[in-house]
Protein backbone atom coordinates (compact mmCIF):
# COMPACT_ATOMS: atom_id res chain seq x y z
CA UNK A 1 0.00 0.00 0.00
CA UNK A 2 1.07 3.66 -0.45
CA UNK A 3 0.13 6.92 0.98
CA UNK A 4 -1.38 7.65 -1.92
CA UNK A 5 -3.73 5.05 -1.19
CA UNK A 6 -4.07 5.79 2.39
CA UNK A 7 -5.14 9.48 1.34
CA UNK A 8 -7.53 8.32 -1.30
CA UNK A 9 -8.68 6.10 1.46
CA UNK A 10 -9.28 8.60 3.89
CA UNK A 11 -11.32 10.63 1.33
CA UNK A 12 -13.53 7.90 0.32
CA UNK A 13 -14.63 6.57 3.70
CA UNK A 14 -14.63 9.49 5.81
CA UNK A 15 -18.73 9.44 6.82
CA UNK A 16 -18.71 13.22 6.54
CA UNK A 17 -17.14 13.48 3.11
CA UNK A 18 -18.98 10.97 1.71
CA UNK A 19 -22.58 12.72 2.72
CA UNK A 20 -21.66 14.99 0.54
CA UNK A 21 -19.77 12.95 -2.56
CA UNK A 22 -17.31 9.68 -3.25
CA UNK A 23 -15.27 11.42 -6.24
CA UNK A 24 -12.12 11.87 -4.99
CA UNK A 25 -9.61 11.98 -8.21
CA UNK A 26 -5.71 12.22 -8.60
CA UNK A 27 -4.18 15.46 -9.81
CA UNK A 28 -6.76 15.94 -12.11
CA UNK A 29 -10.93 16.31 -12.59
CA UNK A 30 -11.95 14.44 -15.46
CA UNK A 31 -12.69 15.86 -18.55
CA UNK A 32 -16.57 16.56 -17.58
CA UNK A 33 -16.87 16.34 -13.71
CA UNK A 34 -19.99 15.77 -11.55
CA UNK A 35 -19.72 18.64 -8.41
CA UNK A 36 -19.03 18.73 -5.69
CA UNK A 37 -15.36 16.51 -6.59
CA UNK A 38 -12.08 16.46 -5.20
CA UNK A 39 -8.52 15.73 -6.01
CA UNK A 40 -5.03 15.35 -4.67
CA UNK A 41 -1.86 15.28 -4.99
CA UNK A 42 1.42 14.44 -3.27
CA UNK A 43 3.76 17.36 -3.12
CA UNK A 44 6.25 16.65 -1.38
CA UNK A 45 7.59 13.40 0.78
CA UNK A 46 11.11 14.00 3.14
CA UNK A 47 12.92 11.81 5.72
CA UNK A 48 12.63 13.59 8.92
CA UNK A 49 16.10 14.26 10.13
CA UNK A 50 17.69 11.97 12.60
CA UNK A 51 15.90 8.79 11.33
CA UNK A 52 15.30 6.47 8.53
CA UNK A 53 12.29 5.68 9.04
CA UNK A 54 9.47 8.71 9.30
CA UNK A 55 8.89 11.39 6.79
CA UNK A 56 6.81 14.33 6.41
CA UNK A 57 4.28 13.78 3.18
CA UNK A 58 2.29 17.51 2.13
CA UNK A 59 -0.81 16.69 0.16
CA UNK A 60 -2.69 19.08 -1.81
CA UNK A 61 -6.55 18.30 -1.21
CA UNK A 62 -8.57 20.35 -3.56
CA UNK A 63 -12.50 20.69 -3.00
CA UNK A 64 -14.51 21.51 -6.43
CA UNK A 65 -17.99 22.54 -5.98
CA UNK A 66 -20.54 25.17 -8.09
CA UNK A 67 -21.05 27.40 -5.57
CA UNK A 68 -18.83 28.80 -2.54
CA UNK A 69 -20.44 27.86 0.35
CA UNK A 70 -20.43 24.07 -1.26
CA UNK A 71 -17.07 24.34 -1.92
CA UNK A 72 -16.38 25.28 2.22
CA UNK A 73 -18.39 22.65 3.19
CA UNK A 74 -16.62 20.06 1.54
CA UNK A 75 -13.89 21.81 2.97
CA UNK A 76 -14.74 21.68 6.48
CA UNK A 77 -15.64 18.05 6.40
CA UNK A 78 -12.18 17.61 4.61
CA UNK A 79 -10.13 19.22 7.32
CA UNK A 80 -12.25 17.16 9.88
CA UNK A 81 -10.81 14.20 8.28
CA UNK A 82 -7.30 14.98 8.43
CA UNK A 83 -7.13 17.06 11.64
CA UNK A 84 -5.13 14.61 13.94
CA UNK A 85 -5.65 11.26 11.90
CA UNK A 86 -3.42 8.44 12.55
CA UNK A 87 -3.80 5.01 11.02
CA UNK A 88 -0.70 2.57 12.15
CA UNK A 89 -3.13 -0.49 10.83
CA UNK A 90 -1.40 -0.14 7.22
CA UNK A 91 2.27 -0.02 5.52
CA UNK A 92 3.18 2.42 5.25
CA UNK A 93 1.17 4.30 8.29
CA UNK A 94 0.06 7.81 9.24
CA UNK A 95 1.50 8.78 12.74
CA UNK A 96 0.14 12.09 12.54
CA UNK A 97 -1.78 14.37 10.26
CA UNK A 98 -2.68 18.02 10.36
CA UNK A 99 -4.17 20.82 8.14
CA UNK A 100 -1.36 23.05 7.57
CA UNK A 101 -3.26 25.51 5.43
CA UNK A 102 -6.40 26.59 3.24
CA UNK A 103 -6.60 28.67 0.46
CA UNK A 104 -9.66 30.16 -1.88
CA UNK A 105 -10.03 30.11 -5.56
CA UNK A 106 -12.37 30.63 -8.39
CA UNK A 107 -12.10 29.28 -12.42
CA UNK A 108 -13.98 32.05 -14.09
CA UNK A 109 -13.60 30.33 -17.41
CA UNK A 110 -14.87 27.10 -15.90
CA UNK A 111 -17.36 28.59 -13.09
CA UNK A 112 -16.09 26.41 -10.43
CA UNK A 113 -14.98 27.33 -6.81
CA UNK A 114 -11.98 25.21 -5.35
CA UNK A 115 -10.49 25.56 -1.79
CA UNK A 116 -7.08 24.00 -1.12
CA UNK A 117 -6.05 22.25 1.72
CA UNK A 118 -2.56 21.41 2.83
CA UNK A 119 -2.25 18.48 5.04
CA UNK A 120 1.23 17.74 6.36
CA UNK A 121 1.09 13.88 6.99
CA UNK A 122 4.04 12.55 9.40
CA UNK A 123 4.41 8.48 7.80
CA UNK A 124 6.26 5.50 8.59
CA UNK A 125 7.50 5.18 4.94
CA UNK A 126 6.24 5.96 1.03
Amino acid sequence: MSIESLVYGRLTSYSGITAITTRAYPLLLPQSPTYEALTYQKISNTEQKGTSTLKDARFQLNCWAASYGEAHALATEVKAAFEEWHDLDQIPGVNFARVVGETDEYDDDTKVYRVIIDVMLTTTGD
